[in-house]
């Protein structure tokens, strides 16, 4: 039942369904407004306006107008679309496709117009000459869609010049990576999927043959139903552990779980249920996969052919946004318990230090000649140790060590190491280490004439 809603909400978001939906709407209502035209004639065009009016041929002549009109509309929104999905795979990244195929105004607007386009036709069809019928009020509802449809041609263009801005798109990639942390059962701050347990502990089915769970079919692991797997896991009274992760290639036949329980009526099929495969490898709702696209923007933006450092900093600065959030969170352990504290889930979960690793190795790799990346690199780190706690500030200090490491120091002048040493103070405060040695840090990493002094 949760993986159908599940299934459902990815249908939902796919580029089709909306205008699909629309479009058998403008259906009845063109059928509708048949029926309301055939009724007037009946009863002599009650209480409405004679300019609401017109006779067969031009009616027939309008709608027709009004048809190509909206599917010239339709085409060029297809070629801007088009040309907006080219500019994010060649300059952004592949994975930030998604973001605008997704966008529910751009999926609207192309509802509207197919939605159009179907309405006139539908009433061409059933606009007959030979009903004896002299006037028409069809042709007024037409000219009001082609109205619509006129000004929502004017917001789209007004849209996508908005979505073509990189800064846009990083900034949408950030509030929907964030509200993933807030929404995911996973990352809440207090919830009943908490890694503590008093109860049943894997460790007493040591001597239990545990069930295993074959894949139906070959695909990446896309999502885990956790909610659905747990209750049918306390239904059960066993504990299943996940073989594979999100993200991973299982071929037919590979076990993706295992079952322990005391019970010989488990029936393995059934827990196929609670995962989702499908030939993409980004897992679905997955926090990592949100840092991966910035990421990815990030590196294109200093790579020679794009040469935009500062579409980087953006980048590198709404990461340090996302691990802030992130960091206040209770991050999920490797297990999931019910609300007797039983363990029922064993599912290995990236910690901090992971999400800190993945989101800067590359960005260390890549602008380690670049002190504008590096100094960004680091502020990002002040920004996430300065609202988390002592643990994460820990964590951060440590972790800064590795960025000095990868730093190209040959390609850097005196004004840099100065630049990148103030940098380096503001991280120490909010690290608050104080007392931090900046000679040892001079000698474990800058070059020689920079080892001493300022």
């Amino acid at each position: 039942m949760h993986l159908n809603i599940h299934i459902l909400k990815k249908a939902q978001k796919s580029f089709w369904f909306v205008p699909l939906v629309l479009s058998l709407i403008s259906l009845v209502l063109a059928l509708l407004t048949f029926s309301f035209d055939w009724w007037l004639s009946k009863h002599d065009y009650p209480l409405l306006p004679k300019v609401l009016f017109a006779n067969f041929d031009l009616s027939m002549t309008i709608i027709s107008t009004i048809a190509s009109s909206i599917m010239t509309m339709t085409t060029i929104t297809f070629s801007t679309i088009m040309v907006v999905l080219t500019t994010f795979l060649s300059q952004y990244s592949p994975r930030t496709l998604q973001n605008f195929i997704n966008d529910r105004p751009t999926q609207r607007v192309l509802a509207i117009f197919v939605s159009g386009v179907v309405y006139c036709i539908t009433l061409l069809i059933l606009l007959k000459d030979e009903s004896g019928q002299e006037l028409f009020i069809s042709a007024a509802f037409a000219a009001i869609v082609a109205i619509i449809c006129l000004f929502v041609f004017v917001y789209f263009v007004h849209h996508v010049s908005n979505w073509v801005k990189v800064s846009n798109l990083i900034h949408n990639i950030t509030i929907k990576t964030n509200n993933k942390i807030e929404n995911s059962p996973l990352y809440r701050k207090k919830d009943k999927l908490e890694s503590t347990h008093t109860g049943i502990d894997p460790l007493s089915f040591e001597d239990t043959q545990p069930c295993y769970v074959y894949s139906n079919e070959s695909g990446y692991l896309q999502h885990i139903e956790i909610e659905g797997l747990l209750h049918r896991a306390v239904t059960n009274d066993c504990v299943v552990r996940m073989i594979k992760t999100p993200g991973e290639y299982l071929l037919e036949g590979t076990a993706a779980m295992e079952i322990w329980s005391e019970e010989d009526d488990i029936k393995p099929e059934e827990y196929l249920n609670f995962i989702n495969m499908g030939p993409d490898k980004e897992p679905i709702e997955d926090i990592d996969l949100g840092i991966r696209k910035l990421v990815e923007i990030a590196i294109r933006a200093i790579s020679p052919a794009i040469n935009d450092p500062n579409t980087a900093k953006n980048c590198i600065e709404e990461i340090g946004i996302i691990l802030s959030k992130l960091a206040r969170h209770k991050l999920p352990g490797s297990h999931i318990t019910d609300k007797e504290g039983n363990i029922r889930i064993i599912l290995e979960q990236p910690d901090f230090e992971d999400y800190l690793y993945q989101s800067f190795y590359q960005l260390r790799h890549y602008g380690k000649q670049d002190i504008s990346v590096i100094a960004e690199i680091l502020r990002s780190l002040r920004m996430i140790a300065e609202n988390n706690k002592k643990d994460i500030k820990k964590i951060i200090w440590t972790f800064k060590d590795y960025i000095l490491e990868g730093i190209n120091y040959d390609s850097l002048q005196g004004l840099d190491m100065k630049y990148l040493m103030k940098h380096l103070e503001e991280l120490a405060s909010s690290c608050g280490q104080h007392e931090w040695d900046r000679d040892a840090v001079r000698n474990s990493y800058f070059p020689i004439k920079y080892k001493t002094g300022d």
